[in-house]
């Protein structure tokens, strides 16, 4: 191989890692993961917004059970009052006789809350157990789709290591002073860094070049190398 064709693959090599590089960050599988991780993400924020609604409602369900209980203790404890002989004064009972009916109601009405709280804490509670079947099997897809996409980066590393290696091995064929005037220009120009000279113009250029510069490339031996005075590429001649 030439010292021209070698660097003309040295181009073509670094134009494949490009490539390869923004394949990598383009990967189909990059975008099933993203995907797979916002559904598990919004999954996952909706159990923590019904669980908070659930406890809620869990704690308040408690509350009125507790309530209960000592409305229920208080009513055991006037009934004991009531007939065990020790209330004499006819006052005095009637008084705890309608301490009794006034809790009577009150634990009515509690026991009504508590059936209320607990008629709207079951459909939260199903919905919380559906989440929770719902993340597991979304953890799995993101595991899956992790997985995949570590198989396709690994496919594409493979590839960009072996242009490299094509590069590395191409770049030695090349003068240093050569390889160094590609690449300090080759960051803006890409792929057509170094073109070739015909007939009388620089096949990289949108422009013509001056008739006494392409007269001076065209003198040069084969296999020289120029630069384009109208664009900066390096023009093979």
């Amino acid at each position: 191989m030439s010292a021209m064709d070698a660097l003309f693959t040295v181009q073509d090599e670094d134009t494949i890692v490009r490539q390869l590089n923004h394949h990598h960050a383009n990967l189909p599988e990059r975008m099933a993961l993203a995907e797979a991780e916002q559904a598990s993400a919004t999954t996952a924020t909706q159990i923590e917004e019904h669980k908070v609604e659930h406890l809620d409602l869990f704690r308040r369900q408690r509350r009125y059970e507790g309530e209960v209980a000592a409305v229920e203790d208080r009513l055991t404890e006037l009934d004991t009052l009531l007939y065990g002989g020790t209330i004499t004064s006819p006052k005095e009972a009637v008084a705890i006789q309608t301490e009794i009916g006034h809790l009577r109601q009150r634990l009515d009405s509690l026991e009504g809350t508590v059936l209320e709280v607990m008629e709207e804490l079951e459909p939260v509670e199903r919905l919380v157990s559906e989440l929770d079947a719902r993340g597991v099997l979304e953890a799995a897809v993101v595991e899956e789709r992790r997985q995949e996409l570590q198989a396709g980066e690994e496919v594409v590393d493979s590839e960009i290591n072996e242009a490299r290696a094509r590069r590395s091995a191409a770049a030695g064929e090349v003068a240093p002073d050569v390889l160094a005037r590609y690449e300090r220009i080759a960051g803006g120009l890409g792929a057509s860094t170094v073109v070739h000279f015909v007939g009388s113009d620089c096949t990289g250029c949108p422009y013509s070049m001056p008739a006494v510069e392409a007269d001076r490339v065209r003198a040069l031996p084969e296999g020289t190398l120029a630069e384009c005075t109208e664009c900066g590429r390096l023009v093979a001649r």
